[in-house]
């Protein structure tokens, strides 16, 4: 099973490399799942990754609490707050985290990086499981942020796979 995960993470980032899509965030901002969160755990996309940067100022703009994840030595994640100003963040291999301490209120909205997710909400990951331990024990509305190509009719998945609940492409909005 990983062995096919790996084929299909490989594929998708060399087809990653020559589409950089701009998304529609209104499809995501006029929804009752955001206009009804006060709290959002995002992310600060790198590499190949679906950029991030204007989705994250439109949720500061918007009035929510914005939490981005800090991975833990056992790959587990904390989410913290985060004010949109660059000098709060601290480089952590690729990837940029916040300074401060761990949120310990209720997320309402929690949206996830995915190389591909399934029309049953089966997420691609990066293979580390960080966003499946985080998903398990939350009960709000999980949305991977792909690219068109990246939502596909099915992807193998595992006991420990954790679907999510909505998925933003460049131009569509889908709950599953």
């Amino acid at each position: 099973m990983e062995h096919t995960k790996a084929n299909l993470r490989e594929s998708i980032r060399l087809h990653r490399e020559d589409s950089q899509s701009h998304f529609n965030l209104a499809l995501l901002s006029d929804s009752p799942e955001f206009q009804n969160a006060d709290v959002i755990a995002s992310y600060r996309s790198f590499g190949d990754e679906p950029d991030t940067e204007r989705l994250n100022q439109l949720i500061l703009q918007a009035g929510k609490k914005l939490l981005l994840p800090v991975r833990l030595s056992d790959n587990s994640l904390e989410f913290r707050n985060w004010d949109g100003n660059l000098e709060n963040l601290k480089r952590s291999g690729n990837v940029e985290e916040p300074i401060g301490e761990r949120f310990l209120g209720s997320i309402d909205l929690m949206i996830v990086p995915a190389l591909a997710i399934d029309s049953k909400g089966n997420r691609l990951g990066r293979g580390g499981g960080s966003y499946d331990r985080a998903l398990r024990n939350f009960s709000g509305i999980s949305i991977a942020l792909i690219n068109e190509a990246e939502f596909v009719a099915s992807l193998p998945s595992e006991s420990h796979d954790v679907p999510v609940k909505m998925v933003l492409t460049p131009s569509k909005l889908v709950r599953i």
